[in-house]
């Protein structure tokens, strides 16, 4: 294989996957609190195999988030809540805590307040929030404070993290929080009766989509007419 077909080719992977990521951006673009992806590239040098000199092929090798901050609906339920600034809700999945923006929450049919796939929402104390049977207004202070006209029920557990960027998303809009290190949220405020829109743009999504497709296919082109070029030099020699 000769080089340009190596540099066409690591484009055409490294194409690929951001087309992969985009494509995830867009399906999210209506999920709660979803936060956008990217992919990061990197030249990567090789030495042909054949000639000894060095081509310079497309590497992709990771991904970042957009952790900015999306718009927020405001709704009828109580218990949808949404993160004004870089805080996560805590929730436990089996035996595992993991984090979440996505704050439509509802109560079990033990009075827990969980997340649409079940999760109990944690409180500070690493505890369920339990709603009393009798109650019948909920309240949830910017600080995450929960009463009723009972009074108390707990407070939420907020947590930001010194390195964002090393959750791992697990699908569900829950993030493992790998070696990031927990803390205390400051300056964040719990919306009650509010929902964070996904922060994808969708315009800006679509039009970088239409530019990916052309570049793959320009690349093919390349790959082909080079295909060919091959192909037409080898049957001149043949004849010759």
């Amino acid at each position: 294989m000769e080089n340009i077909s190596y540099i066409g080719l690591s484009q055409q992977i490294a194409l690929r996957n951001l087309m992969d990521v985009t494509a995830n951006n867009m399906a999210n673009m209506n999920t709660p609190g979803f936060k956008s992806q990217n992919v990061l590239f990197k030249e990567y040098l090789n030495k042909a195999q054949t000639s000894g000199e060095t081509i310079s092929q497309v590497q992709d090798y990771g991904t970042y988030r957009d952790i900015g901050q999306g718009t927020l609906t405001q709704t009828s339920n109580n218990l949808d809540l949404a993160i004004q600034g870089d805080g996560f809700f805590a929730v436990k999945d089996v035996n595992d805590i993991r984090y979440t923006r996505a704050g439509a929450f509802s109560l079990n049919n033990n009075r827990e307040i969980v997340t649409r796939d079940g999760l109990r929402v944690m409180s500070d104390s690493n505890s369920s929030l339990v709603i009393p049977a009798d109650a019948a207004q909920i309240t949830i202070a910017r600080d995450g404070s929960i009463s009723t006209e009972n009074g108390s029920v707990g407070k939420l557990k907020v947590v930001m993290f010194n390195a964002p960027q090393m959750l791992t998303p697990i699908g569900g809009g829950l993030y493992d929080a790998n070696n990031a290190q927990e803390m205390p949220a400051d300056n964040v405020s719990v919306e009650q009766g509010m929902l964070e829109n996904s922060n994808v743009q969708p315009l800006l999504e679509m039009n970088k989509m239409i530019e990916l497709m052309r570049m793959y296919q320009s690349v093919q082109d390349m790959l082909v007419k080079d295909h060919e070029r091959m192909r037409g030099a080898i049957q001149r020699l043949t004849k010759a």
